[in-house]
């Protein structure tokens, strides 16, 4: 499987010149082969492949001499991100979703260099970087199984990370126990079948006033002008603070619960058509469940776990007990079943119903498959990765 490392950079002012202007070609680049794919489709040729967009690079290096100071890997995976583009929005489509072709981009949402295979080196905390130079890298974990690809990544605050997708072997976790129900919530951001649980972390919501200054400051700034610009790195710590709390508790959590069971059964949500709630959008998006799910998916496929996913309906209005159907409001906090007298926590009554559909169903049903088969839902936008049909260079490390 892949895990992903990341770490931060700290570039010198000069080499975040180059930097920047490695960006500001690769992002021409990216919109001048989009603009030729929009063409080809206009004119009825159709959408050419990503090996077809590739053959057109030294024609554009003749005319175009400055894209010979960018590593020739990275202008090759711009091809693959374009054609990657569109095959997401072909298959959004064929799902009913709501979809649209790749856009050109401007300088603030072109923020990544990807080096697929080669290109790249480190050794001593300094990583070598092909047409770049030799940056300072803050190692603060050892790097894990074979590198394929590195992707350089400016945040919309101004810092600098190296992210190195690497190919790594299952860590088993011995003496787990068998499986456990999580229910996802509001008030508790999980709980779980064993009665545990985790308040949500409400980060947005303690920077909301923050950034709701910052946003008014922003919008009162004149286009283009230098303040406008330090008014948008303003806002974006505001964010980029609330985000790190997110995910970073969402890791903790996920990690408490896979270390100690085996088979992880949560509800398949549909979380896109959840936040359309007006009263209930911003409370969602602020719990933060997909990030916790995709974390528990990814440490359940490392320590050769299971992650299955079972229908929500009814979850919270079923009684663990007995299964009488107890209807109940939102507002109403404790279930409790006028039939067998059992009184607990909503969340943790929906949790349990959680784990018995999880364990009825059985490994072989269609509806549960093992984490390693799971689908990535469509428009996910983590790390970008090359191919892995290829073999990389071998990984110099210190």
């Amino acid at each position: 499987m892949n895990i992903s490392f990341k770490y931060r950079l700290q570039p010198t002012q000069a080499q975040v010149e180059v930097l920047e202007e490695q960006l500001r070609i690769c992002r021409w680049t990216y919109n001048t082969l989009l603009d030729y794919c929009i063409d080809q489709r206009k004119a009825g040729k159709g959408t050419p492949t990503h090996e077809s967009l590739t053959y057109l690079l030294p024609t554009m290096k003749a005319r175009t001499p400055e894209l010979s100071t960018v590593f020739s890997q990275i202008l090759q995976n711009i091809c693959k991100r374009i054609r990657r583009g569109f095959e997401n929005y072909w298959a959004r489509l064929n799902h009913g979703l709501k979809a649209s072709v790749p856009h050109f981009k401007d300088r603030h949402h072109y923020r990544s260099l990807t080096y697929p295979q080669s290109g790249f080196s480190l050794r001593d905390g300094w990583l070598k970087l092909s047409k770049i130079g030799t940056l300072k890298l803050i190692r603060h974990r050892p790097i894990e199984g074979k590198v394929k690809t590195l992707t350089i990544k400016r945040t919309p605050t101004g810092k600098w990370y190296a992210t190195f997708s690497c190919e790594v072997e299952p860590k088993p976790i011995p003496n787990r126990e068998k499986a456990v129900g999580i229910d996802f919530g509001l008030i508790h951001l999980v709980a779980l079948s064993d009665g545990t649980t985790f308040e949500a972390p409400r980060t947005y919501r303690h920077i909301e006033a923050q950034s709701r200054r910052a946003h008014r400051s922003l919008s009162r700034k004149v286009k283009g002008s230098k303040n406008r610009g330090k008014a948008r790195v303003r806002l974006a710590r505001v964010e980029e603070k609330a985000k790190d709390r997110r995910r970073d508790l969402s890791n903790k959590i996920a990690r408490s619960i896979v270390n100690r069971y085996e088979m992880i059964i949560v509800e398949d949500l549909r979380m896109d058509n959840m936040r359309r709630s007006r009263r209930l959008s911003k409370s969602i998006g602020d719990a933060g469940w997909g990030l916790l799910r995709s974390a528990l998916t990814y440490m359940a496929e490392w320590s050769e776990g299971v992650m299955v996913l079972v229908d929500p309906r009814s979850t919270s209005q079923l009684c663990s007990g007995c299964g009488s159907l107890v209807p109940r409001d939102l507002s109403e906090r404790v279930h409790r079943c006028p039939v067998c007298g059992l009184m607990l926590d909503r969340d943790v009554n929906a949790s349990r119903n959680i784990l018995k559909r999880g364990l009825e169903i059985g490994m072989e049903h269609t509806e549960s498959k093992p984490v390693e088969t799971q689908p990535l839902p469509l428009g996910f936008s983590g790390w970008q990765v090359g191919s892995l049909n290829q073999e990389a260079q071998p990984f110099r490390a210190g």
